[in-house]
């Protein structure tokens, strides 16, 4: 634990030692009385930090995905454990910082960014609780913990799309039949912009006042089958440039599948598929 002193304490102190030295030298029982007063609030001050802090639970709950090199907004919840609540908590991570008014023995909800720099699973995240209370003085710290269970995605890398990415299922050796080509899949709801009237969302027009409509992905295109061997560079950035591929063609409606370190996986849409093949890379 970790007492830093601002300003304002540094001040308390120094007049504190000042009007010690003149009681000294005067003999003057009301200064006495003073500096007595002015060291009994520091100790008191300190005690009380330091229960302000204790007994503090942090728990956080990743976003669905987390990418290395990219900050990235947790839901983080504190609570106390004692039955005596805790006032003005700050918790921090590297790039971010968030204050909790009051801390008692309800889960209290916040956002907090983090930031990974590298890829693979995280089991435990350190973070910094402090807080100034109560003389705003004096900044009680201590570093915590947290277990959590986290598979940081490579970094995306931007690279142009290989040539006969667009493999055929039967080149992927998949058996999976051809879709048909007209039946779409939903994708999710954007502003009017000249679609068909048989996409318009008329329960949300009529909501919202303005013209929506749902957006569809086509199922005529082809998969993508990726691998290591389509992309070039060291282990980490073609890991990074499958990822950044992994992303773009699914969220450009292709069926997208991985072949890799012996594992395949067959190629489907959607973004349970993106995290399955983001997870795939992270933990290669």
């Amino acid at each position: 634990m970790r007492v830093k002193v601002r300003r304002s304490g540094t001040v308390f102190i120094g007049a504190t030692v000042f009007l010690g030295v003149a009681a000294a030298n005067t003999g003057n029982n009301l200064l006495y009385i003073v500096v007595s007063a002015m060291l009994s609030l520091m100790l008191v001050s300190g005690v009380v930090s330091i229960l302000n802090i204790r007994g503090i639970e942090v728990r956080l709950i990743p976003p669905l995905e987390v990418f290395a090199g990219r900050r990235v907004r947790f839901r983080v919840l504190v609570r106390k454990g004692f039955r005596v609540p805790s006032f003005l908590i700050r918790l921090s991570s590297d790039v971010d910082e968030v204050l909790f008014p009051l801390v008692d023995d309800r889960w209290r909800e916040e956002r907090l960014y983090l930031l990974f720099n590298k890829r693979g699973r995280v089991d435990r995240v350190k973070l910094i609780l402090s807080s100034d209370f109560p003389l705003g003085m004096f900044v009680r710290s201590m570093e915590v913990e947290v277990k959590t269970d986290i598979i940081v995605f490579p970094k995306p890398v931007p690279t142009a799309v290989p040539i006969g990415a667009a493999d055929k299922r039967k080149e992927s050796g998949s058996s999976r039949p051809t879709s048909v080509k007209g039946y779409e899949e939903f994708k999710g709801i954007k502003d009017y912009a000249g679609e068909p009237m048989k996409l318009i969302h008329w329960k949300l027009t009529a909501k919202r006042g303005e013209i929506t409509v749902r957006e569809m992905l086509s199922e005529d295109k082809e998969p993508v089958i990726l691998s290591l061997d389509m992309v070039d560079g060291d282990l980490e950035t073609r890991l990074s440039k499958l990822a950044y591929l992994t992303v773009r063609f699914i969220d450009e409606g292709y069926p997208v599948g991985l072949k890799l370190n012996g594992k395949e996986l067959p190629p489907e849409r959607g973004e349970l598929q993106k995290v399955a093949i983001l997870r795939e890379l992270a933990l290669y």
